[in-house]
């Protein structure tokens, strides 16, 4: 195999990881329906936009590469079948190794907490559940929620807050959302009189950090901050599991039941303030 090709299943390869499956078959489509002389900058322009700058990336290398090599119905085809051939392997492994912050001068194959779970709400068709310490900053995700909530998808929040934190947390993470999102959305906190104290007299924290999205479970070190996602170093799991979907469920969903998780079923006038670095 001579370098130039390898390079080119390569970066192939590289892509098919980061690809969310709805822009992958559009991408294909679009391949599939440019004239064969095209050039590679003009198929790069006609191919789907996305805001994740590392797919970005390997779309157009992945393209350049190809030009010489194969014609864009062919790379196509590659693209189809060497997605497909990840995905099923992604359906028999189940778990996903996830993260943010620096990179590895040694590459490995994980997707951004983030992207992952933008991907996720994206692509939600029933229910999502987010369990958060802090939110602040995260417009992206917010815009992703209201989408998936115009889409019919049940949004749940359960969060922590400043009073019933005594003061642990500086900022309600309700605040990160919308007025008019969180009036009709599911909203959970965990009263003061339901935490045990340390010796100190402190409360415990509502700590957690959870993503359950349909069939998908995500757990990451990671609260819902633009930090979080952009500059500190976390580290998380994306479990495709049926049984584990279900003990997690049931575990939130005892919490609920039981009473040590309660809704908030009046929302007060939230008050805006700047957000904290988190």
């Amino acid at each position: 195999m001579t370098n130039v090709r390898k390079d080119l299943f390569e970066s192939i390869d590289k892509l098919v990881k980061k690809a969310p499956a709805d822009w992958m078959i559009a991408a294909c489509e679009t391949l599939r329906s440019v004239d064969s002389d095209t050039s590679s900058d003009r198929v790069i322009k006609k191919l789907p936009l996305t805001n994740n700058a590392d797919l970005s990336f390997l779309i157009g290398e992945t393209v350049r590469m190809a030009s010489n090599t194969m014609s864009w119905e062919a790379l196509s085809w590659a693209l189809d079948s060497s997605f497909e051939i990840y995905q099923q392997s992604l359906a028999s492994q189940r778990i996903e190794l996830l993260w943010s912050g620096p990179t590895p001068v040694a590459q490995i194959p994980a997707r951004r907490i983030d992207q992952a779970l933008y991907d996720l709400i994206a692509n939600a068709k029933s229910e999502i559940l987010l369990v958060t310490f802090a939110a602040s900053r995260i417009q992206r995700l917010v815009n992703e929620l209201v989408n998936a909530r115009q889409r019919g998808v049940k949004i749940r929040l359960i969060l922590e807050f400043e009073q019933s934190s005594e003061g642990q947390l500086s900022y309600d993470a309700l605040k990160a959302f919308p007025e008019t999102f969180v009036q009709n959305t599911e909203v959970y906190c965990w009263p003061i009189e339901k935490r045990d104290r340390n010796q100190a007299g402190r409360p415990g924290k509502l700590h957690a950090k959870l993503a359950i999205v349909d069939d998908t479970v995500l757990i990451s070190s990671a609260n819902l901050t633009d930090d979080a996602f952009n500059r500190n170093l976390e580290v998380g799991v994306m479990i495709q599991n049926n049984e584990f979907l279900i003990n997690t469920k049931n575990y939130i969903g005892s919490l609920i039941s039981c009473g040590i998780l309660s809704r908030l079923t009046t929302m007060v006038p939230i008050v805006l303030a700047p957000s904290p670095t988190v």
